[in-house]
């Protein structure tokens, strides 16, 4: 009936046999695929549980809750799922790549995104997409009384899907506030499309002009137009989060005036860092003067 593609006689036979004999995991999985083709996720999804949680090594039973759990929105289950089955059946990666439901999971950004949540817990994120090329999206996780109590870090989640030439690392961004304000997140997004686009890698040391300045974000795009790329010393973080193949790494960004741009091109990178150290600048400080 299945390969005939009648599926809801299939599903009621495959229903049928799970009645009189629920160890049956292939009956389970078949109902999970049946289901699945009559457009009915959510049942798929309990029935391919049944099916894993029988015979666990099942690759067809896990591939399938794996699309019947990203269909219904269970993110967490349809990934696990998917890396399980991908463990059992390497060469179906092509496969999953091609079925745009599970090809979000293989991005470097979803395992950037993973890491991040290992070491800093649980965090809610929002979506940027870019101007021109909505299809361009970058996640911004907000997470408070991080790198320490009073301040708030902000953090990319989308950068690292870039592949830089030269074998570089992929990389996120971070960045510190003692505000809690939705400008934080445009700025992270607004420097990613930037650094995406033209292929700039933000290496720590590095400037990149007018960042926040294109943002118009009142005196604040005056005060503060540009940004500056540092290493995420404050967080206390072991670099990189992961070696890979390709190894993912995190890089702090914070907003600096034309008058520390100058301090920069003058003195050169060690030399500007050490000048905020001296003049004991609170680079999280968002409404600092800049002078």
């Amino acid at each position: 009936m299945f390969r005939a593609e009648h599926f809801d006689q299939a599903a009621d036979r495959f229903r049928r046999a799970t009645a009189m004999f629920p160890p049956h995991s292939v009956a389970w999985k078949g109902l999970g695929h049946a289901l699945l083709c009559m457009g009915k996720p959510h049942e798929a999804a309990c029935a391919f549980d049944q099916a894993i949680g029988l015979k666990s090594d099942s690759a067809t039973a896990l591939w399938g809750g794996a699309l019947a759990h990203a269909e219904i929105g269970n993110k967490v289950v349809a990934q696990n799922y998917l890396r399980r089955t991908l463990a059992l059946q390497p060469t179906w990666l092509t496969m999953a790549q091609g079925v745009p439901q599970l090809a979000h999971f293989l991005k470097v950004s979803t395992r950037a995104a993973d890491l991040l949540r290992q070491m800093f817990g649980a965090f809610s994120g929002r979506t940027y997409r870019h101007a021109q090329e909505t299809q361009n999206a970058i996640e911004v996780g907000r997470i408070a009384n991080l790198p320490v109590f009073g301040q708030w870090t902000f953090v990319s989640m989308g950068v690292s899907n870039k592949d830089w030439p030269e074998a570089r690392p992929r990389v996120e961004l971070l960045m510190a506030s003692t505000v809690d304000s939705e400008v934080c997140g445009q700025i992270i997004a607004n420097l990613g499309f930037h650094l995406t686009t033209t292929e700039f890698f933000p290496e720590p040391g590095t400037m990149v002009r007018d960042v926040v300045a294109s943002l118009a974000a009142g005196e604040l795009s005056q005060r503060l137009p540009h940004v500056y790329v540092c290493s995420p010393k404050a967080w206390n973080v072991h670099l990189p989060l992961e070696v890979g193949p390709p190894a993912i790494t995190l890089a702090q960004i914070f907003p600096i005036s034309e008058a520390e741009y100058q301090t920069w091109r003058n003195l050169g990178a060690d030399g500007f860092e050490r000048s905020l150290v001296e003049r004991r600048v609170d680079i999280a400080d968002l409404r600092r003067s800049g002078t």
